[in-house]
């Protein structure tokens, strides 16, 4: 489980249990104002849970708010009935309200999450850009681009060979494994197919693909991908991964037959 999942998951059950909270610690005071006037703390607490939390978190804890307004702050107290008219129209434009703050929230929540993830991958290309700038050894660029795509990118494992199938950069956990049968067509990266593909998964057992540079292939790009969905996002980041790995190659050995790899 990553930790983005790991935090939805606390959202999802500490909003709902706050709303519970909320509920009993208002009790001293809920003889001296009516119901309605309780709604507003109930809808803060749903609007920053769908700001953290995601949209399923935040629709539970909107829920959960009607229903600990009902049992603790409404006439019968401790009874999931209300005797009020004022006070059903409180539970209803708290439970329609909450809904809609939930839902408009957790978008903007998603809006929030995939900006971080487009800069996260910006960041990765820029780096990459980076060691080419600083002439960094070849050995040593190849493993520092795979780490940080490994970093921001749901790839689990990934390996950069030359064209004989030579290890030149391994990521952590990737050396030994075999070599993938499978190859990842360039449309399922940059082109058309990356947006058809939605969200599914880079593929888990394993995937190469070619590192070409001025028409001819200087090397192989191994990855094995996580259960994580790739955005297409993600995949245009990839691929401009994968165009970063060719020109560190090509710096490393010009020759546009990709011969043996000089560091």
């Amino acid at each position: 489980m990553d930790d983005e999942s790991g935090d939805r998951l606390i959202y999802l059950a500490g909003g709902p249990l706050a709303a519970v909270v909320i509920g009993i610690a208002l009790i001293p005071v809920r003889d001296f104002t009516t119901a309605s006037n309780f709604t507003f703390v109930f809808m803060a607490l749903t609007i920053l849970v769908a700001e953290l939390g995601g949209r399923p978190a935040a629709v539970a804890t909107a829920l959960c708010s009607a229903l600990s307004l009902d049992f603790f702050l409404t006439r019968p107290y401790m009874r999931l009935s209300i005797e009020d008219k004022h006070d059903v129209i409180a539970f209803v434009g708290l439970t329609v309200c909450g809904l809609i703050a939930a839902a408009v929230g957790s978008q903007r929540g998603e809006r929030v999450a995939a900006l971080r993830a487009s800069r996260a991958e910006l960041g990765l290309v820029a780096s990459g850009l980076e060691q080419l700038e600083k002439g960094v050894p070849a050995d040593l660029g190849l493993k520092r681009v795979l780490d940080a795509a490994r970093g921001v990118l749901p790839i689990a494992a990934a390996v950069v060979r030359d064209p004989r199938g030579n290890l030149l950069a391994a990521t952590e956990r990737a050396q030994g494994m075999p070599v993938p049968t499978r190859s990842l067509e360039p449309d399922a990266l940059a082109g058309h197919r990356a947006t058809e593909l939605g969200r599914q998964p880079l593929p888990q057992d394993g995937a190469r693909v070619p590192l070409v540079a001025g028409g001819h292939q200087v090397g192989w790009l191994d990855l094995w991908g996580t259960r994580k969905p790739a955005s297409p996002q993600a995949r245009r980041t990839l691929a401009g991964v994968v165009q970063l790995l060719a020109v560190i190659l090509v710096r490393a050995d010009p020759r546009p037959s990709g011969g043996a790899f000089r560091p």
